[in-house]
């Protein structure tokens, strides 16, 4: 009889397991909930002797007052569940889902925080007898979110450390950064927004970029930063960290964790990352969808483009500020890529950059300055090689784009020089041409 009694018990714990395979998670995480588990608020194995220790991941961690949507990572052997206790109480931060089977990404999404003072919430995963508990804190408003208004850039060799990855800044307004364009909306247009986020360069905070956003087309028809030889010293390396801008909701960005999911194209970056690798938390920046556009791989990210990208930062390098703004453009586009959630993403038609170089000791230009943009049309191309032929005018580019591009230069050098600065062809000044080091 014993002999019985073990053969039906190992058939009822086959059955088991096939029960849990076909219904995954759901019937597995109804049992969870309803069978209490007697464990310590760290990580601590229950009764069941099942599966490993289940991990937690939140990038973004405090959480600016803004709030916002991130990805957060689940890692589980099976089945689990999440919980959220909010303190103070109600429903300011939530996950979903809050269920799942194995490893996955869940997005964790944060109301504004209106009180100046921080909040916290804990943030409870369960897997087969474990619990994982993790603390998550919202700072108060008014507590220091804003960015650093010298429109100079920082010459700070940065560091690993920081936030790990958290992110300042909000809706942007029109400040006396230089390499800022004018915020305007095309005429009867409401489909655009401005954004700027920060980073840590040693104690300081100051901008990392700033941004307009097409909510129509999901790209950022611009982004614009300072570039110079401190924010490119190295102290990390690229980060990969392909995640939710935590300044927009998730349903009005790209999800491109997998990157995008028709016509084969890359997640091209318009802040590259190799620009921002002097701290951890500023490179992950740089990998938000919103800094995101499809583009062609082969024969124009991964070649010319990425040329491009190495002969601007050679630039910098040689100057005491370099004010860059990356742009796309959609106009005309019959295209469109996929996110990871079905939602349509425009292929830009071309690409630009606008620079605007200040040396104080210089001899070219005018007051230390002088322009240049370079015009890309978003096609295959046989060679990576950049010439002066890709080069126009700061007017000529504004005339294409119509847009008001380094919009505070007229406050630091004066309405007539800064006329002569944007008017000034580059093919005419070889300084670009000789200084370009591949």
């Amino acid at each position: 009889m014993p002999g019985v009694v073990r053969a039906a018990l190992c058939l009822l714990e086959r059955i088991v397991q096939i029960v849990r395979r076909i219904l995954k998670y759901r019937l597995i995480s109804l049992l969870m909930t309803a069978v209490p588990l007697l464990v310590a608020p760290a990580c601590e194995h229950g009764d069941d002797g099942e599966g490993s220790a289940p991990e937690i991941v939140v990038k973004t961690n405090p959480v600016q007052s803004l709030g916002g949507s991130q990805f957060i990572s689940v890692s589980a052997s099976g089945a689990w569940t999440l919980s959220v206790e909010c303190n103070p109480s109600g429903n300011w931060a939530t996950v979903t889902p809050d269920t799942g089977y194995d490893d996955t990404d869940v997005v964790l999404n944060v109301d504004q925080n209106t009180e100046t003072g921080s909040r916290t919430a804990q943030i409870t995963l369960i897997s087969h007898g474990w619990r994982k508990v993790i603390t998550l804190t919202q700072r108060g408003a008014g507590s220091g979110d804003g960015g650093d208004d010298n429109g100079n850039g920082d010459g700070g060799n940065g560091g690993n450390g920081g936030n790990s990855g958290s992110t300042s800044g909000g809706n942007l307004k029109q400040t006396g950064w230089l390499e800022l364009p004018a915020l305007t909306t095309p005429q009867g247009s409401s489909t655009y927004d401005f954004f700027y986020h920060n980073m840590t360069v040693g104690s300081k905070t100051v901008r990392n970029y700033s941004f307009s956003w097409d909510y129509d087309n999901l790209v950022a028809p611009w982004v614009a930063y300072p570039l110079n030889r401190g924010l490119l010293n190295k102290a990390v390396d690229r980060s990969d960290e392909w995640g939710l801008d935590p300044l927009l909701p998730e349903s009005k960005q790209p999800v491109l964790i997998k990157g995008f999911s028709e016509g084969g194209y890359d997640r091209g970056h318009q802040i590259p990352s190799a620009d921002r690798l002097l701290s951890y938390n500023a490179n992950v920046q740089t990998f938000y969808g919103t800094n995101m556009t499809p583009q062609i791989g082969k024969n124009f990210n991964q070649s010319i483009w990425a040329n491009l990208e190495t002969i601007v930062r050679s630039w910098a390098n040689q100057s005491d500020t370099l004010y860059v703004v990356t742009g796309c453009v959609t106009e005309g586009s019959t295209k469109y890529a996929t996110d990871n959630k079905g939602k349509k993403v425009t292929v830009p038609t071309a690409y630009y950059k606008a620079l605007l170089r200040y040396s104080k000791a210089s001899t070219i230009g005018k007051s230390g300055y002088v322009a240049c943009a370079m015009w890309l049309d978003h096609k295959n191309y046989s060679s990576q090689v950049i010439s002066s032929s890709y080069s126009m005018s700061i007017d000529k580019l504004e005339e294409k784009l119509g847009i008001d591009l380094f919009v505070n230069l007229p406050s630091a050098v004066g309405e007539t020089v800064a006329a002569a600065i944007e008017a000034e062809d580059p093919k005419t000044q070889q300084w670009w041409w000789q200084n370009m080091q591949n």
